[in-house]
């Protein structure tokens, strides 16, 4: 550019001589050196951090596109070298493409700065222009290059091709801009549609918004479980202002009720994308306490990542208020009862089987001293009263042990295998008399009351043999289900069987089915059952039908009572 300005010849010819051009042989044409220089201004702008020289830096970008374009223009429409202006007289048509192309490609390395941000844009200005420039590029070239065309060939007269020229391009400007204005207009009316449907979802949503803060308490944490929103019942309830709560986590108002396990269970749930719902004991400012039934709800980002949570709590504190109340009545009544139930095992132990005692002791006595003087018939009534204090004496055993299930145990991790091994080695004298076939495997540990835990299988054991028919050895299996709430225990019997009208007395104490004479016992074993089951917060019953066998069911809860 110096060399053309102090009219110098200071590199031309440097590298190879040029013999073909006239004017200034060797030289760079004056449109390629400005291309250059706008280029590397451009380029080292585009990637300064001062805001001003990069805008600067776009213009001279969009200066090297336009010189490069207009050489091309001038090659493709064939304009003779003699008949170009003295500043693109030289310039290569390979310089122009080569222009065009790096700076197209500086362009798309910085789409967020300037022209290329507003032909690359999401939005509908962006959207027209790159709708509108290749038309408003190739249009006026196509018809320049047929304009020029006709009137070399002598086809079209030059007044006539200008005029010609000014009204297709007018017409088809016209038809192209109708053609993007009717999808403007689609898009537009689509656009007010759906403008009108949020309108209407955002009042919507504003009308439950207000619905929930008016009956709800709102609390919105950051990902970190730093209180960023809270609503006025949250204020009013806690007893914090706003200012005190914003920046601090829950544990502002923790109560210490809960374990850390409790919340730190909570934290794994809504981390993980679910929400959690329970009830949460609080603590206010003053000290007080309150309850609230509390949902926790996780809002996941576009890449399912928890970005916030929001707490939405109901105040329960009469609710809890009034169930410790009932609870607390409902536990004086049981302590009340335990004390009559208390009272009638020594009434049963002591009073009842002192004068029992007496009666049995005396009756005894007479008989030895009076044996040789008694006919039949009175030998026959002591004989009567003797059986009847006996079994006045097991029942009041049996009413005693009743009595006495549940207390002083503690639960602990039953082996019910290893059990079943112990009760079948206690029973082998009957097992084998009877030759009963036990079955059972791959039974569960549970926690249990394990001295109640053995009555209870050693009771359904015992009565499976003892109600065997006659001449049929008995098969007792036993087997286990894991279900929801607890293991579903099965005892299966191939014994006499039991009629539908009778299948709730069994579990009645001191009923029986059968006379003494057929069937020994008090009618007190299936009762134990029931109440050692009950005792571990399950239920018991049975299905059978005469001659076809019995099978006992009954649960255990998973949780300790």
């Amino acid at each position: 550019m110096l060399e053309y300005i102090f009219d110098l010849s200071l590199v031309d010819n440097i590298f190879i001589t040029d013999t073909i051009t006239a004017s200034h042989p060797g030289r760079m044409s004056l449109a390629t050196a400005s291309g250059f220089t706008f280029f590397g201004i451009g380029l080292t702008g585009l990637m300064a951090k001062n805001s001003n020289y990069r805008k600067f830096a776009q213009y001279a970008v969009l200066s090297t596109t336009i010189i490069a374009f207009i050489s091309i223009v001038t090659f493709v429409l064939q304009i003779p070298t003699e008949s170009k202006s003295f500043f693109f007289k030289t310039m290569s048509i390979q310089t122009s493409i080569s222009f065009t192309l790096i700076t197209f490609l500086l362009g798309y390395k910085f789409p967020d700065i300037g022209f290329t941000k507003m032909l690359l844009g999401n939005y509908y200005g962006s959207e027209s222009l790159r709708k509108l420039t290749p038309f408003i590029v190739f249009i006026p070239f196509i018809l320049s290059f047929l304009l020029l065309h006709f009137i070399s060939n002598e086809q079209l007269d030059a007044k006539f091709g200008i005029i010609l020229y000014t009204m297709v391009l007018i017409f088809l400007s016209f038809f192209y801009t109708y053609i993007i204005s009717v999808g403007l207009n689609k898009s537009d009316i689509q656009r007010k549609i759906l403008e009108n449907s949020l309108v209407a979802k955002n009042q919507e949503l504003s009308q439950f918004k207000d619905a929930l803060e008016k009956i709800a308490i709102i609390a919105i944490t950051d990902k970190n479980a730093i209180i960023k929103y809270v609503n006025d019942s949250f204020c009013t309830i806690s007893q914090f202002s706003r200012e005190e709560i914003i920046g601090n986590t829950d544990k502002i108002v923790r109560s210490n009720h809960h374990p850390i396990s409790f919340h730190k269970n909570i934290l794994a749930v809504v981390s993980s994308g679910s929400p959690w719902f329970g009830e949460v004991k609080n603590k206010a400012k003053d000290g007080s306490f309150y309850w609230t039934d509390t949902a926790i709800v996780p809002f996941m980002n576009k890449f399912g990542e928890v970005y916030k949570y929001m707490a939405i709590k109901l105040d329960i504190t009469k609710k809890k208020e009034a169930e410790e109340l009932l609870s607390s009545k409902y536990v004086k009544k049981l302590e009340d009862k335990n004390k009559e139930l208390e009272q009638f095992s020594y009434i049963a132990s002591h009073d009842l089987q002192e004068p029992l005692r007496t009666i049995t002791s005396f009756s005894n006595i007479l008989y030895s001293e009076y044996n040789d003087k008694l006919d039949d018939q009175a030998k026959q009534i002591f004989t009567f009263i003797k059986q009847a204090t006996d079994r006045m004496s097991s029942l009041i055993k049996n009413l005693l042990d009743y009595s006495r299930i549940g207390h002083k145990e503690k639960f602990t991790e039953v082996n019910c295998n290893l059990l079943l091994e112990d009760i079948s080695t206690d029973l082998t004298t009957l097992i084998t008399k009877t030759n009963t076939t036990l079955k059972f495997k791959n039974l569960p540990i549970v926690e249990a009351y394990p001295t109640e835990f053995r009555l209870l299988f050693q009771n359904l054991i015992s009565n499976a043999i003892k109600f065997s028919k006659k001449g049929t050895p008995p098969i007792i299996q036993i087997k286990a289900t894991n279900k929801k709430h607890g293991w579903e225990f099965s005892v299966k019997d191939n014994g006499i069987g039991i009629a539908k009208e009778f299948k709730k007395k069994i579990f009645t104490i001191f009923q029986r089915l059968h006379v003494r004479e057929e069937y020994e016992g008090v009618g007190i074993g299936l009762a134990h059952c029931r109440k050692v089951v009950h005792l571990h917060g399950g239920e018991i019953w049975v299905k059978s039908k005469p001659n076809e066998g019995s099978t006992f069911y009954f649960t255990i809860s998973n949780e300790k009572i």
